[in-house]
């Protein structure tokens, strides 16, 4: 992403990042089983590879957006990958406390990380944040969520984190 195109990016709408907001939450519960139980939010995360080469080193970045539903009863997390249209989704991957290694909060970063070993790569790192309103690479869900971004916050320091 070039300096100039965040110069020229062009800010959503509010009606546009309320709106995106309302598709989450529906698209959640038309795929997930019993997702009642779920308070629902968008996040993100970028995967960063590295490769060395003898002469060469090149550097990958992989964007993933999630529906993120938590339960505070249950202490559970389900991630669903999503495309940014919301037309498509990978298998969700749920995420109990009871058997996560560890659940930490960056506060510099703001990145929530989960260490398990049900994962592929063993753990999953993400952030929910409280809106996106430009996006000129398109890679997020331009999305306003502010109380419920705090609300899944409270929920993971206070009661999700562990450490391992």
């Amino acid at each position: 992403m070039g300096y100039g195109r965040i110069l020229l990016a062009k800010k959503a709408p509010e009606e546009v990042l309320l709106e995106n907001y309302q598709r989450v939450q529906s698209y959640f519960k038309e795929v997930v089983p019993e997702a009642g139980r779920f308070s629902v939010v968008y996040g993100n995360g970028v995967d960063v590879g590295l490769m060395n080469y003898v002469v060469v080193r090149t550097t990958t970045y992989k964007y993933t957006s999630y529906l993120i539903g938590y339960d505070p009863i249950a202490l559970e997390i389900l991630l669903l990958p999503v495309d940014v249209e919301l037309t498509q989704h990978g298998d969700p991957v749920m995420l109990r406390k009871s058997e996560n290694k560890s659940a930490k909060h960056s506060k510099i970063t703001g990145q929530y990380t989960v260490k398990n070993n049900t994962l592929k790569k063993k753990y999953v790192q993400f952030s929910v944040p409280e809106y996106i309103n430009e996006d000129p690479d398109n890679v997020c869900i331009l999305v306003r969520q502010d109380d419920a971004a705090k609300a899944f916050n409270e929920f993971f320091k206070t009661r999700y984190v562990s450490q391992g």
